[in-house]
Parts: structure tokens; sequence; C-alpha cells
């Protein structure tokens, strides 16, 4: 048998992040994958990033990943979105050349050293003694100590539209069959998901002159600290509206749809519904909003993000053309829905390592979750283990209190979930902490640890934070005159004007009051990059929120330190609710932290725990 340390299965964008990871740390890494021209495809939205999900790119860049600094060299429109609000809801939001971005992960992992990326099926996994079997469709087998599973939604997938339906992977690509099989064999508690996609239209069939036009940013932001020059954005975005012509014809063909006529048994998205559920769900809306989304700067392909539908051909493009803009609408690829397995992610660790198979981790929508960069941020961490598991190393995990990515692994594996995961600002209860703007300070530092950024970036890093300090104790030593000039200047900016000495610090912490303000009244105001200023500004303003924030983590993070013996039988511990026993024993949560956050879960059982734990410590 061929002998790896490692191998990941499945080479989307959770599958790149696991390989780049795992050989990058040491480990003699193989990536399977069924097509090496579908590495690193984007079968829906050809974009990276949004609201909370472009903080997941920032924390997968800030740890050593790939996502950000490919996103980077491919864009074609960038826009930071919420800018107009608080720190903690700003995201970068970016269109894609999505065939520019296949191109360039499947020539980086390619590349690089230590690792052999294979086409071929993995029909079957099994464990022997300390290491795992792979066989593959043409019966090859492999030794190997650790598998990342990393299928997407190729496990089972059968793609349906209107009454046709087959079995295959996204964009035609054939799917996974039968390593859900072996999977079941293990006794891996699995569920059935669905998700979709939109039709993607001719651009030259389109008319753009009526459609809203949406800029990006004259200044774009990258996505990877990496990034020094980011260019200008390239094409703009465009948004057009459904109508009552639209509706009518949708619901009167609704009973086509297999998720209507219950062809389709498969848990839809909640945060991603197709055009079929908005017109059942919010049947009292007028319109709903389509982003029209260029695929590439060669691409005659458009995506009409928001219209996801596995409705019959002739009925897309039937309600398609009663859109304005697209009265003469060509389709060049139909919608469609498609159904798939994931593991329950309820039996998954912290460390992304299935529960009682040592070695085995998985990662992305096999886990339940959905999106790109839900896929990616899950792919570097279980990436990391595999490689520390099979080099004999500690392996890491990430908390809520530090990370999106602590937050999804946790809510994943903690909560479970009844449909498709997304990450959203309002899924952190610390996501003034978990800004877009610190990924580095708070992963950083891990990255390095471990190895995955080298000494030049950890160099720029801390040339980064030195200047942020500087500044922050420069605007402390700083006052500006209460003279007629200065209080002009404020007056301009709505804000009241000063009657003695002010510190730049104290100006700061105004609303009205931004770093154009003290371009304007601060002579000594250093050469900086803009994201140290806006840096400064943030934790300026926020100082208050910020140091709130800090102290209700520390004392959750007691929580922690409270560890749940392995071994623990809830049916021994007295005062426990008989929802709250079977809850915790199916989860067996690590600490009294993970136990709280279980739904069900309250206060007395916590404190019914704890005291268990203590008698246990006492003996």
């Amino acid at each position: 048998m061929i002998s790896y340390d490692t191998a990941i299965i499945g080479a989307g964008h959770a599958g790149i992040e696991a390989a780049l990871a795992s050989a990058r740390l040491g480990a003699k890494t193989i990536v399977f994958s069924i097509n090496l021209d579908s590495i690193g495809n984007c079968p829906c939205s050809p974009s990276i990033g949004g609201t909370a999900k472009g903080t997941l790119v920032r924390e997968i860049d800030a740890l050593g990943g790939e996502m950000g600094k490919t996103a980077d060299a491919c864009f074609l429109h960038s826009k930071m979105l919420n800018a107009s609000k608080g720190p903690a809801a700003r995201s970068i939001r970016a269109q894609i050349d999505k065939n520019k971005y296949k191109i360039l992960m499947k020539q980086k992992i390619e590349t690089q050293k230590n690792l052999h990326v294979y086409q071929s099926e993995v029909i079957d996994i099994s464990q022997k003694d300390d290491y795992w079997v792979i066989t593959t469709r043409t019966k090859i087998k492999y030794k190997v100590k650790c598998i990342v599973i990393a299928t997407g939604t190729f496990l089972n997938g059968k793609i349906y539209i209107g009454k046709g339906s087959y079995m295959s992977g996204p964009d035609g690509v054939l799917c996974s069959e039968f390593l859900t099989n072996s999977i079941k064999k293990m006794k891996i508690p699995t569920k059935r998901f669905k998700t979709g996609t939109s039709a993607r239209v001719l651009k030259s069939s389109i008319n753009f002159e009526i459609l809203e036009i949406q800029h990006g940013d004259d200044i774009v932001t990258p996505f990877s600290y990496q990034t020094e020059k980011c260019g200008k954005n390239k094409v703009p975005c465009h948004i057009a509206w459904t109508n009552d012509k639209t509706k009518e014809v949708i619901l009167k063909n609704i009973d086509k749809s297999p998720v209507y006529n219950q062809k389709i048994l498969g848990t839809a998205p909640r945060y991603c519904p197709s055009i079929e559920d908005k017109m059942i769900r919010f049947h009292e809306k007028e319109r709903h909003q389509i982003f029209v989304e260029p695929c590439g700067l060669e691409d005659e392909e458009i995506y009409l993000y928001g219209m996801s539908s596995c409705l019959p051909e002739d009925i897309q493009l039937e309600f398609l053309q009663t859109i304005g803009g697209f009265e003469n609408a060509i389709i060049s690829k139909p919608g469609y829905a498609i159904e798939y397995d994931i593991i329950d992610p309820t039996y998954i660790l912290h460390t992304l390592e299935i529960k009682k198979f040592k070695g085995l981790f998985s990662a992305g929508q096999i886990n339940g979750s959905s999106g790109y960069e839900e896929a990616a941020a899950q792919g570097i961490l279980a990436g990391i283990n595999a490689a520390m598991c099979a080099l004999g190393k500690e392996m890491i995990t990430l908390s809520r209190s530090t990370s999106y990515i602590g937050t999804l692994i946790d809510d994943l594996i903690t909560k479970g979930v009844s449909d498709p995961y997304r990450m959203l600002t309002s899924r952190s209860e610390h996501r003034l902490i978990l800004r877009l703007d610190n990924a580095d300070e708070r992963l950083m530092p891990i990255g390095h640890k471990i190895g995955l950024l080298n000494d030049i970036q950890w160099k720029k890093f801390n040339a980064r934070i030195k200047q942020k300090e500087d500044e922050k104790k420069r605007i402390k030593s700083v006052f500006i005159e209460p003279n007629e000039i200065n209080n002009t200047i404020l007056k301009n900016f709505g804000t009241s004007t000063i009657s003695e000495f002010t510190s730049i610090e104290t100006l700061l912490k105004r609303p009205e009051i931004n770093y154009d303000f003290l371009k304007l009244v601060d002579a000594c105001a250093p050469e900086l990059p803009k994201e140290i200023f806006d840096r400064v500004e943030i934790e300026t303003k926020y100082e208050g929120y910020i140091k709130r924030q800090i102290k209700q983590i520390e004392k959750l993070k007691k929580l922690e330190y409270y560890k749940i013996p392995e071994n623990i039988n809830y049916l021994e511990v007295k005062n426990l609710r008989l929802e709250a026993r079977e809850k915790l024993s199916k989860i067996m949560p690590a600490n009294l932290m993970q136990a709280k956050q279980i739904p069900g879960i309250s206060p007395s059982d916590i404190s019914a725990i704890l005291v268990w734990i203590e008698k246990l410590i006492q003996r």
C-alpha cells in the first residue's frame, strides 16, 4: 500500500485549505479530487466574503490560509459592507473571476511541496489498528495516519430540475456515491440536506441600462494582510427586482417544484431560500431583490444571486423574462437543487475529529454548514489538526471568544443543525471583539506558533501592532487649541466647540469625529496606512464597550477551566432534568462552557454538573 501521513478527500474550499495546511506543517499529504478541473470551483455565487463571512476569510488568512490572498488576486468588484454601521457589522464582499480563482487555487496545491494532488474517487475508508486504509474506485489502497473528509455537497449528491433528477455533484461533476456507505458502516450518524443555485444568463441578452448599478469602493480593502496593492474595481454589479408577474408565474407552477411536490426531502437553507420559497414564505412582499453578478472578465455567464430555483427549465425562463432588463434573457445553465448527505456535527469534537475515531476529521458542508467561507474556515483547522495528529503533536482548538471560526465550530458541534448553517454576526456574543480589522491580533500568534506564518509575515504583523500602539499613545499626548479656526472646523463636522485644550483622543471619541477631521487640526499626524488609523479610531471610540466585553469573556472563560470527565455518566449526576441528561449524553461537552451553549440546558443544570465535578475532585 502507498503510505501518507494525511489524506484529504475533496478539493473544494475546505479540502484546499486542509491540504495546504497539512503539507505546510510537514505532514506528507495527498488530496483526492473526483475531477481536478473542479478544484476551487464556485458552483453558486462567484463571490467571496459578505456579512460575517468576510471576517471568516480574514481569520483564515491570519492563520496562514489562502482564500483571502487568492480572492485579492482575482476580484472584479469589491465593497465594504455596512461601512456606515458599527465596526462589528463591517465586512468585505468581493465578486471574483471564478475561472481565474480556480486556476490559481489549482496551481497553489499542485506546486505545494509535500502535497500530492490526485484525481480519483474514494469509495471506502476503514480503520486498521493505528492507521486508516483508503480505497479508491480503481481498487488502489492507501495507508494513512489521518483523514480529512471534505466532500462538500458531493456525498450521494442528487440534482433536481423540475421532474428530472439524477445522481451528480455540483456543475455536472460526478458525485461520491459510495463513501456514505462507509461512513454509515462505522455508525456515524448522517442527515440529508438540500441547497440550490440560480440560473446563469448570457451577458449579451441582458439590458443593463434599466438595472440599478452598484459600484465598488474607490479604495479597495483587501482580504489578506499579505496583499500590499489590491488594485481598482474592474466592473460594476447590478440589481434587478421581481414583480407581480414574476410571482404569478412561480405560484402558478409551484406544484412542479420538486421541493413542493415532495420529491426532495432534504432540509433547505433557511438563510438562502429559493425564489419559490420566497414567494410562498413572504407572499405579502411586492418584490424581491436580485443581485446580477459577473462570473469573469472574459466570461459571458451572469449569476443571479437571490434567484435559486429548481422549477422546470421552461418555467425558469418564463419567470425570468418577466423581470425588467431580462425580457430577452437567454439561459446558458438552468438553476437546480442538490440533495446530499452530511455527518451529524454533534458527533464531532472541537478539533473537528469525529468522536470515537482517532485520526478521522471532517470539514465543510459535510458538517452541515453552507458557504465557501464556512467550509474553508473548517478546512484550515481540520488540516492543521490532522497534520498535528499524524506527527504526534498537540492539536489546537479555537474558542468562541477568539474567532468566528471558533463560534462556527462550537455552534455546529454543540447546537447541531436542522438546516444548512450560515455564519451571521448575530451568532457571536463577542462580535465587537471579533472584528474584521483585528483578526491578525487574534489569530496570527497562533498561525506563527504552529508554523503556518513565516518570519517575514510575523515581522510585518509586529510592525503593524507597534504602529497602532504608538499612534494610540500619541493621540493621548497631542492637544488641540480652542481657537476660532479649530472651533469652526468642529462646527463644520457637526459637533460642539471646545473651550480648553483638548486631546485628540478625547475628540476622536466623539461620534462625529474621524481621522478626516484630525488631518485638518493635527499638523503632527504621521504617515500611516489607512488600516492603522481605522483600528485606532475603532479602539478609541468603542473603548468602554470593548473593555466591558473583555470582562464578560474573562468571566465566561472560567467555565472553560471546568473540564468535564470524558467518561461521565449523566444518569448518575443528581438534580439533572431528563431533557438535560439526554442532550448532555448525546453531545458529551468537553467543559462547562460548551455545556452552557447546548440548547435546553439551564443554569440549574450547569450548577448540578459543577457540584458533581467538584465532588469528583475531592475524592
